[in-house]
């Protein structure tokens, strides 16, 4: 659950009021990690309301997630909502949004590992965890391809044949839902349900209604940042072999420190480089264009979201070493959000990144989740404040989904995983939602401390 603030009214006016407000200073006086905050920010928003949303975040609680209007609403009358009720939408989960009586999804969908797809092709239709079992479809022997065309037909290859089975198998999970599962409350509290006498977890067309649904995609800048070390090194400026990758990948880089810090310097996204972006596009399209074709066949809404909830982590855990630098077993990256430590271009080229990986003209898309975190000092006083403020205007203006916030030092994150006991009040974001640093597992916590640290906006 989450509270949302800010938006605007069904005949779309700003709906910013002095509850609002009330409801900020609420949060900032009791700063417990729940219930969520989350504000939805667009074009007119008041400059009042974004310097107190400035001003929370600042805090470092991670609160408030921002929701973007100018992105959401035309996004969802592509997909048929009705205006009235898209404008009136609200927060859900870690960075969707419902329109209370019309949409009728019940869940998320199957997840997609875009780590995994890279190994696969490294491996034609294998992982190291698996040994040589053929997991999905050979695509050739990578040491034989002697064009970046070639490797990226086989990484289609394989994104596809990953999607193909995350959609058969919500297909039968729709049609096993609808036989074992109900949800009597929900129904009595749903417009749609109670006109028509049938329950949401039906297998149903509601009139009026709007039934949509998701499949996740994790570890997109791993997947990005590998294609892309391997376009760069071993295809555009032959600097090595496909053979010496392989190697270099085969011992997790333990003495090929130099092969791996080769690999890094590489273009990786989140840097607004187009290199880098552009094989991100095409990774966006592939997607999209695959529910766009398949997902009304089987009757279904599945679109392209990133939201990783912390899934990152253990989907980490069943990939060996990538071509970016990342080490086997580690964790991808996270939501829309850069490699760790990839992002070194500052906060914005964090954002044009985003905007540049997106097909605008493709509506088989959904939430991107993005993690940002700043230094306390760089947000510092009212110069600090009005520096954020034009970030989140940024956002705005290229029309992004989501952004969050940490505004937490490394330094201290680090001495909280050392001594629990004095920082047991900490709270992070870590998700789409904020909790206690302390009560994280390490490897959460871990995977927070590694994220690139902005010293300035």
């Amino acid at each position: 659950e989450a509270v949302t603030v800010g938006g605007q009214t069904p005949d779309g006016r700003d709906a910013t009021n002095e509850l609002s407000y009330i409801i900020m200073r609420s949060k900032r006086e009791c700063p417990l990690h729940y219930p969520d905050l989350a504000a939805r920010v667009h074009s007119r928003s008041p400059e009042r309301f974004l310097t107190a949303v400035a001003e929370m975040i600042k805090q470092g609680c991670g609160f408030p997630k921002l929701l973007n209007d100018d992105e959401i609403i035309p996004l969802h009358l592509a997909k048929g909502a009705p205006l009235e009720d898209i404008y009136d939408y609200a927060a859900s989960g870690c960075a969707e949004i419902r329109m209370p009586r019309v949409d009728t999804y019940t869940s998320g969908h199957a997840q997609m590992n875009f780590g995994a797809a890279v190994e696969l092709v490294l491996y034609n239709g294998r992982m190291k965890k698996y040994g040589d079992e053929l997991l999905t479809v050979e695509t050739g022997d990578v040491r034989n391809f002697t064009t970046w065309e070639e490797f990226w037909q086989a990484y289609a290859t394989q994104q596809n044949y990953l999607m193909r089975h995350a959609f058969m198998q919500q297909y039968h999970i729709i049609k096993a839902r609808a036989q074992h599962f109900a949800t009597p409350i929900s129904d009595a509290l749903h417009v749609l349900a109670m006109k028509e006498c049938v329950d949401l977890h039906q297998d149903h067309h509601y009139e009026g209604g709007l039934d949509l649904g998701y499949f996740e995609c994790l570890g997109y800048s791993t997947a990005i940042d590998s294609l892309s070390a391997v376009r760069k090194l071993v295809f555009d400026d032959k600097k090595l072999t496909m053979q010496e990758l392989l190697d270099a990948l085969e011992c997790n880089f333990e003495g090929k420190e130099d092969v791996r810090k080769m690999l890094q310097s590489a273009p990786c996204y989140g840097n607004n480089d187009d290199y880098a972006d552009s094989i991100g596009l095409e990774i966006d399209r592939l997607a999209q264009e695959f529910s766009k074709k398949y997902a009304p066949r089987l009757g279904i809404k599945c679109d392209f979201r990133m939201v990783p909830f912390t899934s990152h982590v253990p989907f980490g855990r069943v990939v060996s070493a990538t071509p970016n630098g990342r080490k086997a077993w580690t964790p991808l990256s996270d939501g829309s959000s850069a490699s760790h430590g990839a992002d070194v271009n500052g906060p914005t080229a964090v954002l044009l990144s985003n905007f540049n990986s997106k097909n605008y003209n493709m509506f088989q898309r959904a939430a991107r989740l993005l993690n940002i975190k700043f230094t306390p000092s760089c947000l510092a006083g009212k110069e600090g404040t009005r520096k954020l403020v034009s970030f989140i205007r940024a956002f705005v203006d290229l029309r992004l989904w989501h952004v969050q916030f940490n505004v937490v030092n490394r330094q201290t994150l680090v001495n909280a995983q050392k001594d629990p006991e004095k920082y047991r009040g900490l709270i992070v974001r870590i998700a789409g939602y904020s909790a206690y640093f302390t009560e994280l597992s390490k490897d959460l916590q871990d995977d927070l401390i590694a994220r690139t640290q902005h010293e300035q906006v």
